[in-house]
C-alpha cells in the first residue's frame, strides 16, 4: 500500500528507496515452463507464461527442453544374440582339396526319394540347382559337400553306409569326380521335407584322406537337381 501511494504522488525519495520502478525490486520471474519429454522426438520447452509480474516484471525463463526429448529416443533395440543355431560351420580336410573352407551357401532339396544337402564354398542358388548337373557350372575353387539320406527320413541319426552319405566334389566339373565318406553320420534336429533341414555332420574319408564335421543350417530349394 505504501509502494503504490509512493509512486502515486510523486514522492521520488521514497519511490528510489521502495524500488516501484519494477514492482518489486526486479519483479518476480515466472515460473519456468517444463518440456514435454517427447517419446525418441527432442521435445522444445514451452515458454513459461509471465507469472505474478509487477509493474514491468520480467517474463518467466523459457522451459527447458526435456533431456533431448526421450535422449532423442530411445537407442535402437539391440539384435538378437549371435550363436551357432542357424548357422553352416564346417571344419576338416577335404583330401586333395585341402582345408575346408568357409560356407557361403547351404540348400536343401528333394529328389527322386532323396534328400540332399550342399554345402558350398561358392554363391548357389536355387537358381543354380534347378539346373541338372549345376555342379559343373559353378566356380571351379569351390568345395561342396553333399549330405544324402532318404526323403522319408525324419530327425535323429543315421550311420553313413546305413542310410546316409556324405561326399564332396570340386566346382567347375562333373559330379563323377566326388569322394564318398568311409566312416561316419549325420544328425538331423530339423528336417522339414519342404522346408529346413538343420542338424550336425562327421564323417571320415579313404582315399585320398580326409575328414569333415560340423554343423549345417540349409534353406530349403524347391524343383532342386542332384549335383
Amino acid at each position: 500500500m505504501l509502494n503504490r501511494l509512493a509512486c502515486s504522488t510523486g514522492l521520488t525519495a521514497v519511490v528510489w528507496a521502495l524500488g516501484c520502478s519494477g514492482g518489486s525490486s526486479s519483479g518476480d520471474q515466472g515460473t519456468a515452463g517444463s518440456g514435454t519429454a517427447g517419446a525418441g522426438i527432442a521435445g522444445a520447452g514451452t515458454a513459461g507464461s509471465s507469472s505474478k509480474a509487477g509493474a514491468a516484471g520480467a517474463s518467466s525463463t523459457a522451459g527447458s527442453s526435456s533431456v533431448g526429448g526421450g535422449a532423442a529416443g530411445a537407442s535402437p533395440g539391440a539384435g538378437g544374440a549371435d550363436g551357432t543355431e542357424g548357422t553352416t560351420s564346417l571344419t576338416g580336410t577335404l583330401g586333395d582339396l585341402g582345408a575346408v573352407k568357409p560356407t557361403v551357401s547351404s540348400l536343401v532339396i528333394s529328389n527322386s526319394g532323396e534328400r540332399l544337402v550342399y554345402l558350398s564354398s561358392a554363391p548357389i542358388t536355387c537358381d543354380t540347382l534347378s539346373v541338372s548337373r549345376w555342379l559343373g557350372s559353378i566356380d571351379a575353387n569351390a568345395q561342396v559337400v553333399e549330405i544324402v539320406v532318404k526323403s522319408s527320413f525324419a530327425t535323429g541319426t543315421v550311420a553313413v553306409g546305413k542310410g546316409a552319405e556324405v561326399n564332396y566334389a570340386k566346382g567347375g566339373r562333373s559330379s563323377s569326380y566326388e569322394q564318398a565318406a568311409a566312416t561316419g553320420s549325420v544328425t538331423f534336429t530339423i528336417n522339414d521335407p519342404t522346408g529346413v533341414a538343420e542338424g550336425t555332420v562327421m564323417a571320415t574319408y579313404a582315399s585320398p584322406t580326409g575328414d569333415v564335421s560340423g554343423s549345417f543350417h540349409a534353406e530349403f530349394c524347391a524343383g532342386g537337381q542332384g549335383y
